[in-house]
């Protein structure tokens, strides 16, 4: 477990480190900040004075051991927007941080209230009504892009019903909308690989021979079942509950949800080049934490890796 938990950790450290080159590099490509906060009439001497102030005069490889130092020190930098004001990327992040975790924790919750019922009943049902109500389900859920849905989602349910608001952070009926089109695509995809492994499981002989003890059904299904059916969806849980946070930009900027994805999109707009690479290095950060988090609990729950 030891030299598991080492070899990762050098992994992620070094993958960080890779996406925080590339994004550094990248948003640099798009052009110079300074000449978006000055008028289109800025003479040379007007774009050197913020193009300092900015810190970005020096040359970029001195820009990027710079700012991989401070990072070291858990300083993200000061947002370029907010810069008279001594704003720092860690307080801009940190008051989005809750509320995209609101919408993603809710979603998670509608994927495994929904997601795993009906997934262990379609295989256990295989062919009938459940059956193939969960598979027509899974493709509409895996080919339908998240943002139509959740336009759909407000065309029907604040436009034509004016039951649900579109978009805004002020009541709990604001996340409803916000939370299913988050899940929806999740949904589908863990119904469709449970209902899969469930169908697998199902057929194996230790099933029969519970069955030949007496066994109930329902304990058959749930706790012998499920336990061996869910164990190899749980990577797919781990980029889900990842993705759930770092995946949700298009359906806050949908729906106007005041989180890190929006943040992310306004930054990019006026070439606030701290926010964006501390958001970046966020996502990054929660993507490589939570699949070294899925390593340790799959070598955790299955014997025979510990063992290899």
């Amino acid at each position: 477990m030891a030299r598991l938990l080492l070899v990762r950790g050098s992994q992620a450290v070094i993958s960080l480190l890779a996406l925080l080159l590339l994004v550094f590099t990248l948003v640099r490509l798009t052009g110079d900040p300074a000449y978006f906060y000055l008028p289109p009439e800025a003479n040379r001497q007007q774009v050197e004075f913020v193009r300092e102030q900015l810190g970005m005069n020096q040359p970029v490889p001195l820009q990027f051991v710079t700012y991989v130092a401070a990072v070291a020190r858990g300083d993200l930098g000061i947002s370029f927007k907010g810069r008279t004001l001594g704003t720092k990327v860690t307080d801009l992040v940190a008051q989005r941080v809750p509320n995209t975790l609101i919408m993603g924790s809710s979603a998670l919750v509608l994927i495994l209230a929904v997601g795993i019922p009906l997934g262990v009943y379609a295989g256990y049902w295989r062919g009938g009504k459940v059956d193939r109500l969960s598979r027509f389900f899974s493709a509409l859920g895996t080919s339908v892009p998240s943002f139509w849905f959740g336009l759909l989602l407000i065309l029907v349910f604040s436009v034509w019903m004016r039951i649900l608001p579109s978009g805004g952070f002020s009541s709990p009926a604001h996340l409803i909308l916000p939370a299913i089109t988050l899940a929806i695509g999740a949904i589908a995809g863990l119904t469709r690989l449970l209902r899969s492994n469930m169908v697998e499981v199902m057929g194996a002989d230790y099933i029969g021979f519970h069955r030949i003890k007496g066994m109930s059904e329902r304990r058959i299904l749930w706790k012998h079942g499920l336990r061996n059916a869910g164990l190899t969806t749980l990577t797919f849980m781990g980029v889900v509950t990842a993705g759930l946070i770092t995946g949700s930009v298009l359906v806050e900027t949908v729906f106007v949800w005041p989180g890190t994805g929006r943040l992310l999109i306004e930054s990019i707009e006026i070439r606030d080049f701290p926010v964006v690479q501390g958001l970046i290095l966020l996502y990054g950060a929660v993507y490589i934490g939570v699949n070294l988090l899925v390593d340790v609990l799959y070598t955790v729950l299955n014997p025979r890796l510990r063992t290899a």
